[in-house]
């Protein structure tokens, strides 16, 4: 990669993630707002009202605390903003919001925000009517991969043989499931092996803290975390080294290759 500096990350809570690749900035899963049966588990570490003018907004599904419409229509700048979503229908919520750059954007297609930042839509799983998707993000000379909401590492490992390697990955760790069923996301051991998948050189672990007393937690409940996740990339020799960020803390990619 020609320049190892220019990305920053800020997590927000969930899978909201602020990322800067040099002066341009992507929000993933905008999740600000809490529902009476939906809560943060942890604190907001940004307001919508402290984001700065976004390059582009990315979402992996339609699912409250990752397509916060709430949030969204105060958000200043909608027609402006491209906004990249999963299904039709969120499209059309978009564009009821009064964003106007928006698009469905279907596995295996990319587009171009920015001149200097790409998009690439990538499957994580999911129907046809509640289809998920997950992100490549290319821009200032580094590759970013995030998985929303991705529960299978054989997704990764179809997009690998494809792709490079990217420099960083954020994964989902919390392994919610059903009591009888398979993972929702993945647990903590997927999240290191689906960053080495990648070729990552760091795992940024997403979707952890989830409020244990919130009504779909009596249906899923977590299986794993980010301490555990850093834990397994530790004590496993060529794992992706894994950085564990509190909302609100700014990263910056040059902390991981001084």
């Amino acid at each position: 990669m020609s320049n190892r500096t220019s990305l920053a990350v800020t997590r927000v809570a969930n899978s909201c993630v602020l990322l800067e690749f040099g002066e341009h900035t992507v929000l993933t899963d905008p999740f600000f707002t809490e529902r009476w049966h939906l809560h943060r588990g942890e604190p907001l570490g940004m307001t919508v009202a402290e984001l700065p003018r976004l390059t582009a907004l990315v979402a992996s599904h339609a699912y409250p605390n990752h397509w916060d419409l709430r949030a969204l229509r105060e958000y200043p700048h909608k027609s402006a903003t491209p906004v990249y979503v999963s299904t039709t229908r969120m499209a059309r919520q978009a564009r009821s919001l009064g964003f106007t750059r928006v698009r469905h954007l279907e596995w295996g297609r990319s587009d171009r925000p920015a001149l200097e930042l790409a998009v690439r839509a990538v499957p994580a799983g999911g129907r046809s009517w509640w289809r998920r998707n997950a992100y490549l993000l290319d821009g200032e000379g580094v590759r970013v991969f995030f998985g929303g909401e991705i529960g299978d590492v054989a997704f990764l490992e179809r997009h690998r043989e494809a792709h490079p390697a990217v420099d960083v990955a954020l994964l989902p760790v919390n392994g919610l499931r059903a009591p009888l069923g398979p993972p929702v996301v993945m647990g903590p051991e997927q999240a290191v092996r689906g960053a080495g998948v990648l070729g990552a050189r760091v795992l940024i672990p997403i979707h952890d803290a989830h409020d244990d007393k919130d009504l779909p937690a009596r249906l899923v409940r977590r299986h794993g975390s980010g301490e555990e996740a850093a834990a397994i990339s530790a004590s496993t020799p060529g794992a992706p080294e894994t950085v564990l960020l509190p909302t609100g803390r700014r990263w910056t990619y040059r902390e991981a290759v001084r």
